[in-house]
């Protein structure tokens, strides 16, 4: 290799311009190229990524190169890249024993020993990359990592802090710090590193679980909580999560929220010693319930067949939310003997709790007759009622209560539930509301009234109640599936959209999930994936004139006339008899060019009450397609009465007029449409074939030359109309004598 293309080459590498290299040395002659050069070549491939061109290229000089520390190197390399980190090894360690004096070979043996877990050989091999390069911070950080690994946080911290002193301060570098800070019980200063590592990594869910449980090592739970439940926002959901989210709001005495934590770890799978400590602790701070059931087993031990100890461990396993394991004890005090109204009561509350409303009613009631009339029984009868869908039955009973004097957030709630369901929306939003004034802000209570509202035409308030809800954390299918019908009613399709796929996503797959879909994607403009889903709803046992109505529409959306019409003319033999089909069927006609047929579908139109502009502007383009340009004019004329700025209908106006030979009138309708908008170059046509037609052709040709800038003249649709303005302008007057 010359001095000069070496030169190069080295000016190429620094600039990181490999394809270039390659690109030079491509260019030279293959009888010329030498051993240097083609060495060059593979190290240009593999610093490009193309291991497998790169080896390929540097074996065709295997015989020179077998001896070259370099050449090792380099396949040693593509090995690498290729994850082939035993074969990598194999050609660093030779590499090295040729040039033992240059560093990064060292590392890179030491990396891929590392990939192959011979931790030792490793470190040796990075350690002398260090020895030959004090400063190679990649090898210090990969000695830390090896440490680490091996649970040896106080050489890994040694060797990951002077990387970061040469100059490593990346986020892997920082986080590394952090963790064996961590580890080494110096939590205040992992935290330092954590913070500085969080900049740029604001959504890093690993990073915000960190600095959440460092946070809480020293104390300082609130902070912890609030990095916590933005890692749990950007999707986590695990046991370690759920637990120290528990542990920490434990700390600040919210020990409800933490028990929610805490049941969230236990359903996801966590079963140890730690998790029922912290469950039975919160518990029993909140009325202790633990504690006490412990004393009652141990009790029932001693005291076999007691009614009172049976029916205490069924209240304390019924307020532990453990109905079924509650009515064996409960049930157990009966056969001893006690038929009381207590007794019932409780029963009915945990067959409530269990879903068995009928059951619970019934039990309920015998409470009721055993002399019960309190607060309490007449809730729990009003609440399983409503369960049952029993709405107008609940609503008398929680009358009493209101009656009895309870005046709180939860008899609101249900009231405003109860006459939701029977149809009593603005009385139900009352009721909601005042649970709201009251102090109730969970996810039901916005759900309800965005429910209450929807159902009483305030569409829009209702959406801002739902999305108040998701806020606060519901994400079911019942409210997305509301958010999205909402969005539809008032026409926002696309906002719809995305509430649609969460439901979807959450689980329901029905006809309504397909239909709402098929809407909202008809609506905007994806018809192909509209008509999917109305396909999908008519598998799922969809059949009647609303499904083939839409998948017409659709058809006709994507100009697939003859699909829509077949689904239109199966929408009428379903029973659709009305002025939206037969719009629909002549507007489809009309793009077969059946006009005669489409005409005498829009006239029915027309004899069925329509009267706005869309009906009188297709009469008369249908009228004009026919020939029939006076009785267009009419149509048109109509339609300009109903909408006067409407751009399309004006320009239509103005051609039918052109072709009845009244050349001014037809100007002022096309100088209507250009200043509406949306028809530039056509309008020019238009305006220059007026014009021509009386002898006024500077302007003819001025608005003709704006033709040529807005459409292509030598297309299909404009060639023909442009070269007839064009002879009209170029043509002789015609001399009166």
């Amino acid at each position: 290799m010359s001095k000069e293309l070496k030169e190069k080459i080295a000016l190429l590498n620094d600039e990181e311009k490999y394809q270039e290299i390659v690109d030079m040395i491509l260019e030279i002659k293959e009888k010329d190229r030498d051993f240097e050069i083609i060495s060059e070549w593979g190290r240009a491939e593999n610093n490009l990524g193309n291991y497998k061109k790169a080896l390929e290229i540097l074996f065709s000089i295997k015989e020179e190169g077998e001896e070259d520390s370099l050449w090792n190197y380099r396949v040693g390399y593509a090995y690498s890249g290729l994850e082939n980190y035993e074969k990598a090894a194999e050609y660093f360690e030779k590499s090295k024993n040729l040039d033992p004096d240059y560093a990064w070979t060292y590392f890179e043996l030491g990396w891929n020993l590392q990939r192959i877990e011979k931790n030792e050989e490793a470190l040796n091999a990075l350690k002398k990359a260090v020895e030959l390069d004090s400063e190679n911070t990649f090898a210090l950080a990969e000695i830390g990592d090896i440490y680490e690994k091996l649970d040896n946080y106080e050489s890994a911290l040694e060797y990951f802090k002077k990387a970061e002193e040469f100059g490593r301060d990346d986020y892997w570098v920082i986080t590394h710090i952090g963790w064996c800070l961590n580890q080494l019980d110096r939590d205040e200063e992992a935290l330092e590193y954590y913070m500085k590592a969080l900049a740029g990594e604001e959504d890093n869910i690993w990073l915000l679980s960190q600095i959440g449980v460092t946070l809480g090592v020293i104390r300082r739970y609130e902070e912890g909580i609030e990095y916590l439940k933005k890692a749990e926002e950007l999707g986590r959901n695990d046991i370690w999560l759920n637990s120290e989210l528990g542990w920490q709001l434990a700390r600040i005495e919210k020990h409800e929220e933490a028990v929610e934590y805490f049941k969230k770890a236990e359903e996801l799978g966590r079963s140890d010693t730690w998790l029922y400590n912290q469950l039975g602790w919160n518990l029993g701070v909140l009325d202790k319930y633990e504690e006490e059931l412990e004393y009652l087993y141990k009790s029932k031990k001693i005291s076999e067949d007691d009614v009172w100890l049976e029916s205490e461990i069924g209240w304390t396993l019924r307020n532990m939310s453990k109905p079924e394991e509650a009515l064996v004890y409960l049930k157990k005090a009966q056969e001893l003997g006690r038929d009381d109204a207590w007794l019932h009561l409780e029963m009915g509350l945990s067959l409530g709790d269990l879903g068995k409303n009928e059951e619970a009613l019934a039990e309920l009631k015998k409470a009721e007759k055993n002399g019960d009339e309190s607060i309490r029984l007449y809730s729990t009868i009003a609440w399983n009622l409503g369960q049952l869908n029993k709405n107008e039955e609940a609503l008398k009973y929680l009358e009493k209560v209101e009656k009895l004097g309870r005046n709180d957030i939860w008899l609101y709630s249900e009231m405003g539930w109860n006459l939701d369901a029977v149809g009593k929306t603005e009385e139900g939003e009352k009721y909601l509301q005042k649970a709201i004034e009251m102090g109730r802000n969970d996810s039901w209570i916005y759900s309800e009234i965005g429910y209450s509202l929807s159902r009483n035409q305030k569409v829009e308030e209702g959406i801002e109640y739902y999305l108040k809800a998701k806020e606060l954390g519901r994400n079911d299918v019942w409210l997305n599936s509301e958010i999205a019908w909402s969005y539809d009613i008032i026409g926002k399709y696309e906002e719809a959209l995305p509430y649609l796929e969460t439901t979807e996503k959450l689980g329901r797959d029905d006809i309504w999930l397909n239909c709402e879909f098929a809407i909202c994607l008809g609506r905007t403009g994806k018809s192909e994936e509209a008509i999917a889903r109305l396909f999908k709803a008519q598998e799922l046992g969809r059949e009647d004139d609303w499904l083939y109505s839409e998948i017409a529409y659709n058809y006709g959306r994507l100009d697939r006339a003859e699909e829509a019409l077949i689904y239109l003319d199966k929408a009428e033999k379903l029973g659709r008899e009305d002025v939206w089909l037969y719009s629909e069927i002549g507007w489809n006609l009309g793009t077969l060019k059946k006009y005669e047929e489409g005409l005498k579908y829009f006239e029915k139109v027309i004899e069925m009450g329509r009267n706005d502009e869309w009906i009188y502007s297709q009469i008369g383009w249908t009228l004009a397609k026919l020939g029939r340009n006076e009785e267009a004019v009419e149509n048109f004329k109509k339609a300009v009465e109903l909408n006067p700025y409407d751009s399309w209908i004006e320009y239509n106006l103005g051609r039918v007029l052109r072709k009845c030979g009244k050349f001014i009138e037809a100007m002022e309708h096309i100088k209507k449409s250009a200043e509406i908008g949306g028809y530039e170059g056509w309008t020019d046509l238009e305006l220059a074939w007026d014009y021509a037609e009386i002898d006024e052709k500077e302007i003819a040709k001025e608005y003709l030359e704006n033709v040529e800038k807005y459409l292509d003249i030598n297309s299909d649709a404009v060639k023909e109309d442009y070269n007839i303005v064009k002879s009209l302008i170029n043509a002789m007057p015609i001399m009166f004598s």
